[in-house]
């Protein structure tokens, strides 16, 4: 199981750290509700911060703070949410990808925090979160590979596998994968609502929750 994850000092205090794990669930095409649900949050906000500088949101500051924890400027390298968010201010519509993907990306963007997403039997724990070293790279998803240097990054025994910025090939989730890791990195201050992000990914995916912690 994946209960903790080992903060390095630079990322210390700098977010709250959601854990969780579902088992036996089934990735599979987005319901037509899923579908509903994550276009109309899209329209909802395009028209709520389609006048508004978005990095002027709190929330999208705190996010971009995270990063500076690590040397990296959060508007060369955006994180994942505000990527979501920007995507759907300019009206381009978001990717359906499957059931379980997607629902990660209507948190995501409905939160405004970074969330990764991995298929747990890809990995091999213990994990770290830490500053990317020189020389460290990988295959983003839908990226060419990608230079680590000064990343937020979670680390594996076989290295870099996931950010908050773009999660890797290695790790990521397909239609076989049957056991998730889902870890949000949110604001410091605030409790990661896990009761009702399990909830809905039962309700699309089916699966047991296995580790639910926020650290």
């Amino acid at each position: 199981m994946f209960k903790s994850i080992t903060i390095a000092k630079e990322f210390e205090g700098a977010a709250a750290i959601g854990i969780l794990q579902i088992d036996g669930l089934r990735v599979q095409e987005s319901p037509g509700p899923l579908k509903v649900m994550l276009n109309g949050l899209a329209d909802d906000y395009a028209s709520k911060y389609r006048d508004q500088p978005l990095g002027d949101i709190p929330t999208v500051k705190k996010i971009r703070g995270i990063f500076h924890r690590g040397g990296l400027d959060p508007t060369r390298y955006r994180p994942s949410s505000e990527s979501l968010l920007r995507r759907a201010v300019k009206g381009k519509g978001l990717y359906f990808i499957n059931s379980v993907v997607d629902l990660i990306n209507y948190f995501s963007l409905k939160t405004l925090w970074p969330i990764g997403l991995y298929d747990a039997d890809r990995l091999k724990p213990p994990i770290t979160w830490r500053v990317g070293q020189e020389g460290e790279s990988y295959e983003g998803i839908g990226r060419d590979r990608l230079n680590l240097t000064h990343f937020p990054l979670l680390v594996d025994q076989e290295g870099p596998f996931g950010s908050p910025i773009s999660d890797s090939m290695r790790s990521r989730v397909t239609g076989e994968c049957t056991r998730i890791l889902w870890v949000t990195f949110a604001p410091a201050d605030v409790r990661i609502p896990h009761e009702e992000f399990a909830d809905m990914m039962i309700r699309f995916s089916g699966g047991v929750v296995k580790v639910a912690t926020q650290l």
